[in-house]
């Protein structure tokens, strides 16, 4: 039996109630301070995920993280030294600059230091390169002015002349067609846009933002970059006819804030430079086989800012593979290998390495196997808070056919490389243009979409890279070239010759 109590009570109690609260807030000692807090416990790990190396596999030990991020390190000292001599806001190992020139002739050394054949730089001659040379962006509002010292030109913006743009400043959310429809007139101001796709820094490219903001008659345009921080993020060209910047998340968040108070105008200035008359390389050394057949091994030399991953984890696994087969003599090795430090494609518009080799096929008719070297190092990092954590990220992966699919999958697999169940469906990268010509192997870390988020920032230093990682996917790579090796060129290039 339930009972039921009588309601006639309750104003009683809610008053007895409310004085015992009160009294109680009346005598209650407020803290002056927050209460201290205990430090984050730390996980401490003296190896990094990474290192199997079953007894099967025990040669590829001579491939060792230590060696390959030394590689890392002083192709990063490049850029840092660019930086240092005068080129503080662009800067890494820009084509056509100095830190080019500097890093062809690093590698031309480590070429003759491991004894390779033919080492040489082959000049290419690039159209007039755009450099910008300085820009300032700031946003007056509410009696605050906010320096975005996080701005970053995209690659090929228009520069501004004389004094520079003073312009009103516009919210755009995140530039979708049906935000710009809502947006007031965009014409004649600056527009700022959010990004925040996990591989941001592409989002704005890929929707095309930029240029749908642009052809509406802004007059800059800003696209605000989704990753924790207040990173300075190089973009490739982002198709507008305005100043275009791409600006850290705490600057932009900043500027968004000053928007939704009201009355804010945005100042900018940008100087760019078209430089005429440069020359880039492609870098060549050989490890002569007893036959003629060949196999290429790739890496791309050029980087944005310290560029620690995209590319110095690449040519340190192409001097990685050079180092380990320079060991064995040459009456073991069945195949001529090709080491190629390419002249790479961050600056757009010019005669690169890749589009030399595209214009000659036959060059690979002999080919056995063509290696593209890119993004081989990088290490897993949480969104959230751009935390790093002690494993690589998962690698993508192509193989032309499946013969050369089973190798691969069994290179990634004796090395416990973390990977996708599906091969990509065609070669990407640097040698993307070619690729089609032989048999094609690879492994890439994809900037964002696998949490690798520092891609193209001024955040990708030598700590993105996992040490882990990046040895065991040279490893990989080696044990690949090695399985090659057992099989004959014709049924290697069955898929490829066929009619």
């Amino acid at each position: 039996m339930t009972r039921a109590f009588p309601l006639v009570g309750a104003p009683l109690l809610l008053l007895f109630l409310g004085t015992v609260l009160a009294s109680a807030q009346d005598t209650a000692v407020a803290p002056t301070e927050p209460l201290p807090q205990p430090p984050p416990v730390q996980f401490e790990r003296t190896t990094e995920v990474g290192g199997l190396l079953p007894d099967s596999a025990r040669q590829y030990g001579a491939i060792r993280a230590e060696r390959l991020m030394q590689f890392v390190e002083e192709l990063v000292d490049i850029s840092r030294r660019y930086r240092d001599a005068g080129n503080p806001r662009f800067w890494g190992r820009i084509l056509g600059t100095e830190s080019d020139a500097w890093n062809a002739e690093w590698l031309m050394e480590r070429y003759r230091e491991l004894g390779l054949a033919d080492v040489r730089s082959q000049p290419i001659d690039m159209s007039p390169q755009w450099m910008p040379r300085q820009w300032t962006v700031t946003a007056s509002g509410g009696g605050r002015t906010v320096e975005l010292a996080s701005a970053q030109p995209t690659y090929a913006s228009p520069g501004t002349t004389g004094e520079g743009l003073d312009l009103e400043a516009v919210w755009a959310g995140l530039a979708s067609d049906a935000e710009l429809a809502l947006t007031p007139d965009v014409r004649g101001k600056a527009v700022f846009f959010y990004s925040d796709e996990l591989n941001s820094r592409f989002a704005s490219i890929s929707d095309e933002a930029f240029r749908r903001i642009s052809e509406r008659g802004a007059a800059a345009v800003f696209g605000i970059i989704g990753i924790p921080g207040n990173a300075r993020v190089q973009m490739y060209p982002v198709n507008s006819n305005v100043p275009s910047f791409v600006v850290g998340r705490e600057d932009g968040l900043a500027v968004r804030d000053l928007i939704g108070a009201g009355g804010v105008r945005v100042r900018v200035g940008l100087d760019v430079e078209m430089v005429p008359d440069l020359q880039t390389a492609t870098v060549w050394g050989t490890l002569p086989g007893v036959t003629d057949e060949t196999i290429y091994i790739v890496a791309h030399r050029d980087g944005w800012f310290d560029g620690a991953v995209d590319n110095a984890s690449g040519m340190a696994t192409l001097l990685g593979l050079a180092e380990y087969y320079s060991r064995i003599p040459r009456a073991q090795r069945r195949r001529t290998i090709h080491f190629i430090g390419s002249s790479g494609h961050h600056t757009v518009g010019t005669g690169v390495s890749g589009e030399w080799f595209a214009a000659r096929p036959d060059l690979f008719r002999q080919t056995a196997l063509i290696m593209n070297c890119e993004h081989t190092g990088p290490r897993q990092t949480f969104h959230g808070s751009l935390r790093l954590g002690n494993a690589p990220i998962l690698m993508r992966w192509f193989a032309h056919d499946e013969r050369m699919a089973g190798i691969v999958r069994d290179a990634l697999d004796t090395f416990g490389i973390g990977t996708f169940r599906e091969s990509d469906p065609r070669g990407i990268g640097e040698a993307g243009r070619y690729y089609h010509y032989a048999p094609m192997a690879q492994l890439l870390g994809d900037g964002g979409r696998g949490g690798w988020y520092a891609f193209h920032t001024d955040l990708e230093t030598p700590e993105t890279v996992s040490p882990g990682g990046l040895e065991a996917n040279t490893r990989a790579y080696a044990k690949i070239i090695d399985e090659v090796n057992k099989l004959d060129l014709d049924v290697l290039r069955a898929s490829i010759d066929a009619p």
